[in-house]
């Protein structure tokens, strides 16, 4: 997804400088999503893309 944004924004004249993924409390999950993935065994984590790009010329 990030590689889709990263496209559509080379054709409008933008390349990337720095990807950088920062993380985000595990807060935002609420109890039944917890309580669904310890069932299932299932790690979750949450993060953001920062996308930082230059203009080209």
């Amino acid at each position: 997804m990030v590689d889709d944004y990263l496209n559509i924004l080379k054709k409008t004249g933008w390349h990337r400088s720095h990807i950088i993924q920062a993380p985000i409390s595990a807060q935002r999950f609420t109890a039944v999503v917890v309580a669904a993935m310890h069932k299932k065994r299932i790690l979750g984590a949450i993060g953001r893309y920062v996308i930082i790009l230059k203009q080209s010329g």
